[in-house]
């Protein structure tokens, strides 16, 4: 038996018999202190041997009896794993030609933690001031001058006015299209019946959309006219004091003016501050959207989605989906509506833009997946063939591949039918699957190679199951359990992405031990027929073929016949393992990859938090021009944030101490470092403004008693405050502020209200943590005033909690993953210092990873953590291989590294440069998700590879553990060991790769 699994250096010591007694009997106590471990351990072949012994004992047995079964019943496993594969998949086999699987590219269902605070903020948020659950579809429109001039321009400016009136009065939308056409509801839906109004505004005259986010309501006169015809003097005095042409919407002096910045960008001043010209106009065209998808309001979302798509039609149809998803006047059998502008250039910008640029990614997903396949399936083919005709395996390559398919269609086709919706991420899945399914095939195949070509089929699969069966079940059960623990992540898109891979890794691995392994069983018995490879019903080859392509002709390749052992795994054992031996090599290595993991480990520390929408549309795709006319001419802009103070059931707005309150809530709000002091719009502060001029200050109070001496003082009676406060917000002066206040009963002011709110804004920020900071920071401002239930709420905190929870957690899920990483090789090892030893090696992969990330120019996002989660899995990949021959190896530290370098040094490099290759095409992509799955990806690989075949044979030879004894006991076989034997071609040996099965049956 030790003889069979010898792995000794090319000289074979002299035979025992040769030896004096006296050197005989140094040599045996040698040998028996290796097996002891060490004179200072008293019998450490105890309790962690005889468990080793018992847990690799258990797992061979088992995985040695299903590789008998699989030689006795091939076609049967084959069959029904193919059927359950099938039926698993049923979901996506049904979606080609239909609506397809569900698809989920809203940023807020993908981005936003479940449990984050901006959640349930947003949730009290609209059940307040938006009960209905409508909200704003934004459209907008950004024109620049030709030119590249100045738009405050009256002809610039007619331009952009002919493009508003041509959308809102001629553009129609008739069909709405998704794989077909059919008609709206209403026919011909135009903008009056899709615009955004003010709530419980069911009219559909166009006079009562809402203009927001339009420079025109800045010269609209009176009557609600837009007066365009002036100088550009007279526009350039507008704009810059922000007072509009009626005097009453306005006023010049007055305490509401427009918001210039938010409509024109690109503002310019002379040295004097004057302003002196803008280099670029939005237009905003706002639909109301609902945040279902129910029937009661499939009809208007569809509307509102098909007049979307005309208008941009109306710009042009490279801003639509091809074919365009809609029909109507700017697109379909009559075009009506036509624009063309010599002055402007229109960059659009529609609610449904990143949707339909995400939707469109997946046709060229699809492509990307094949050439990955093609490229895996080639070079698969190139590893399995071999010159001799019974030994090539090139068919089994294609099983090998047909397995990763179906664990891709399990995957995507079973978790889509158990709820879950396919989302941007969840698009390199196929890659993920591919590599972890095709690093399996090549160990399970390495494994069957190195058995005895003249044993039985039965126990060559046996010995085969029970070597790979073990190695391939660390690594799957590894892989799961980091994505199973990653899909209780509170980031949707991750947590989805998490049970995608679970159940395509538990197919994958199930596949392989099946469907693949029925192949291979049956690949074992025709190679025990002689039979040729690409012709398996073929009859036998003549015994004088040696080489050839399938036989046909005969010794046709003699010349460029490859080693018996193959060429890769010759070079391992003859030229790298043995220079893995040297004390200076071994040196070099520790110092070299201690030096490298300070340096990355630096370069990690400075790795930063970011995320922009943006990334997730192709860098190719039109719509990036318009991001970057709103980067460049509209970034910077500040934020709009809400104080919301709960209802007078819980806060008596009337109480003197409830309005000194409001009037603290509304200084800790300007007191506040991040947010804009002149910016705060107080409901109250106005009120009291009003009343102190309408009502006389001998009407207010003060907190003292008696009349107040100025308006600082002031206060309004507890009697009159809801009466006066209804008189205010329906008055002129207040009507700017109705939508602050929410009451209980309209009717009945009395009642009360049922929310309220401040308005402020907060400084351009531009950085992930001042970002954080300024959410923290106004919400500490609010909760430093004692009105309960009031909280601080802008609709960018829900990405801003995104960058908040993102680190905690990549260190939550890394944390978990490798401590159940730990937890499962330890089990399967059964040996705690080898354990320690990957361990340690999976670390330093990710500290390479998360270093290269910084150099690479990528951030820590929902992207890059699946990936940073999904690395410690492959990188006890590349480890575990090694560490499982290792431990099973029989001979001297450096003996035993040898033998598992030479054993699964082969498979780990086909499976690592098959990964790659999987991914390879994916590095010239337009996609953000695909390039950081690249960039990831090939660090994993390279990192993984590094430290599982380089660092780890060099620390197992250092400190690695002892060879495990044979049997139960650690005592020498009777009449000492036999003489060790150079290694032999695979032609030669025996079943030498079962070493886990006991003596009495070998």
């Amino acid at each position: 038996l030790r003889r069979t699994f010898a792995r000794v250096p090319a000289r074979a010591p002299p035979a025992p018999a040769a030896l004096p007694p006296s050197a005989r009997a140094a040599r045996t106590g040698t040998r028996r202190r290796a097996v002891s471990c060490s004179s200072r351990m008293p019998r450490c072949t105890g309790l962690q041997v005889r468990a080793s012994q018992a847990v690799h004992r258990r797992f061979y047995s088992v995985f040695a009896a299903w590789g008998r079964l699989l030689s006795r019943r091939p076609w049967l496993i084959i069959l029904v794993s193919l059927c359950a594969a099938v039926l698993a998949s049923t979901k996506l086999l049904l979606s080609f030609g239909g609506d397809g699987l569900p698809y989920q590219s809203n940023g807020d269902k993908l981005w936003v933690p479940e449990d984050a605070e901006a959640s349930k903020d947003q949730e009290s948020f609209d059940a307040a001031f938006n009960p209905t659950g409508a909200f704003t579809r934004q459209n907008f429109v950004y024109f620049l001058a030709t030119s590249g001039g100045t738009v405050l321009t009256a002809p610039i400016l007619q331009e952009v006015y002919r493009f508003r009136e041509l959308a809102r009065r001629n553009l129609t939308a008739t069909d709405i299209c998704d794989g077909g056409c059919s008609p709206l509801t209403p026919s011909a839906v135009g903008y009056s019946e899709v615009c955004d109004r003010a709530a419980g505004d069911a009219s559909s005259e166009l006079s009562q959309c809402l203009t927001y986010g339009s420079a025109f309501p800045l010269f609209e006169d009176g009557s609600g006219n837009v007066v365009l015809d002036l100088t550009d003097a007279e526009i350039l005095e507008m704009v810059e004091s922000g007072t509009g042409v009626a005097g009453s919407l306005y006023p010049p002096g007055g305490n509401v003016t427009f918001d210039v910045r938010r409509v024109f960008g690109g503002l310019e001043y002379d040295g004097a501050g004057k302003l002196v010209s803008a280099k670029a106009v939005k237009l905003g065209l706002p639909l109301e959207g609902y945040k279902s998808s129910v029937d009661a309001v499939k009809d208007q979302l569809e509307a509102a989605t098909a007049w979307e798509d005309q208008l941009n039609l109306l710009v042009g149809e490279e801003w639509t989906s091809d074919p365009p998803l809609s029909r109507g006047s700017a697109y379909g059998d009559a075009i009506a509506v036509e624009w063309e502008s010599p002055l402007v250039d229109a960059y659009p910008n529609t609610a449904g833009a990143i949707e339909r640029e995400l939707s469109g990614n997946i046709s060229g997903d699809v492509i990307k997946i094949n050439i990955g396949f093609i490229l895996i399936g080639a070079y698969a083919l190139a590893v399995f063939f071999k010159f001799d005709p019974r030994r090539s395996r090139s068919a089994l390559a294609i099983a090998g591949l047909v397995s990763c398919a179906l664990s891709v269609g399990v995957a995507y086709g079973f978790t889509t039918l158990i709820g879950y919706e396919v989302n941007p991420v969840v698009t390199v899945l196929p890659f993920i699957l591919l590599g972890i399914g095709v690093d399996d095939m090549f160990v399970l195949e390495q494994a069957l190679s190195a058995t005895d070509k003249t044993a039985p089929p039965a126990e060559r699969m046996a010995a085969c199951m029970g070597s790979a069966g073990v190695s391939i079940t660390v690594t799957s059960l590894t892989d799961l359990v980091a994505f199973a623990l990653g899909s209780t992540s509170s980031l949707p898109a991750l947590a989805a992405f998490c049970c995608f891979a679970t159940i395509g890794i538990t197919a994958d691995y199930l596949l392989q031990i099946s469907f693949f392994a029925g192949w291979m069983a049956l690949d074992a018995h025709r190679e025990a027929a002689g039979k040729p490879d690409c012709c398996p019903c073929c009859g036998p080859l003549d015994p004088s073929v040696e080489s050839g392509c399938c036989g046909c002709f005969a010794n046709s390749c003699a010349a460029v016949k490859a080693p018996e052992e193959g060429l890769l795994r010759s070079v391992l054992r003859r030229h790298y393992a043995p220079a893995l031996a040297r004390k200076p090599v071994q040196v070099a290595v520790v110092v070299c990859m201690a030096v490298w993991a300070a340096v990355c480990g630096w370069q990690a520390s400075k790795l930063s938090v970011d995320f922009e929408y943006r990334w997730f549309v192709g860098d190719d795709a039109v719509l990036q021009r318009t991001f970057d006319v709103e980067d460049e001419y509209f970034g910077g802009l500040p934020l709009d944030v809400n104080l919301v103070t709960p209802s007078s059931a819980a806060f008596d707005y009337s109480a003197v101490s409830s309005q000194l309150l409001l009037e603290q809530l509304a200084v800790a709000a300007e007191t506040d470092p991040w947010v804009d002091r002149s910016s705060l719009v107080s409901f109250q502060r106005a009120l009291l403004a009003w009343a102190w001029a309408a009502k006389g200050s001998a009407s207010l109070e003060s907190a003292a008693g008696g009349p107040p001496s100025s308006l600082a003082d002031a206060l309004l009676p507890p009697a009159d405050y809801y009466s006066w406060l209804n008189e205010f917000v329906t008055a002129s002066e207040g009507g700017a502020f109705a939508r602050d206040v929410l009451w209980v009963d309209a009717a009945a002011p009395g009642q009360g209200l049922s929310a309220a709110r401040l308005r402020a804004t907060q400084l351009p920020l531009t950085e992930a943590a001042d970002e954080i900071d300024a959410m923290d920071s106004l919400r500490a401002s609010v909760a430093s005033v004692p009105i309960e239930g009031a909280y601080a709420y802008g609709f960018q905190y829900l990405y801003y909690e995104q960058y908040k929870v993102i680190q905690r957690e990549m260190l939550t899920n890394l944390g978990l993953a490798i401590a159940a990483v730990f937890v499962i090789v330890l089990l399967i090892l059964a040996e705690l210092r080898t354990t320690l030893l990957v361990m340690l090696c999976v670390l330093l992969t990710d500290v390479s990873i998360l270093g290269v990330m910084q150099m690479w120019g990528l951030t820590i996002d929902s992207v890059s953590v699946v990936n940073l989660v999904l690395a410690i899995g492959l990188a006890v990949d590349y480890s575990a291989h090694v560490a499982h021959a290792f431990v099973i190896a029989k001979g001297t530290h450096t003996e035993r590294m040898q033998s598992a370098v030479s054993e699964m040094g082969t498979a780990v490099i086909h499976g690592a440069f098959s990964t790659f290759l999987a991914v390879l095409v994916l590095s010239a992509s337009q996609s953000y998700i695909f390039r950081v799955f690249f960039k990831q990806f090939f660090s994993i690989s390279v990192f993984g590879v590094a430290h599982g075949l380089l660092l780890l044979p060099v620390l197992l030879v250092l400190v690695g553990p002892p060879e495990m004894p044979s049997d139960g006991d650690a005592e020498e076989p009777k009449g000492g060991y036999p003489p060790a034997v150079p290694d032999v071609p695979e032609s030669q040996a025996s079943a030498r790769v079962a070493p886990g099965l006991p003596a009495q049956k070998a």
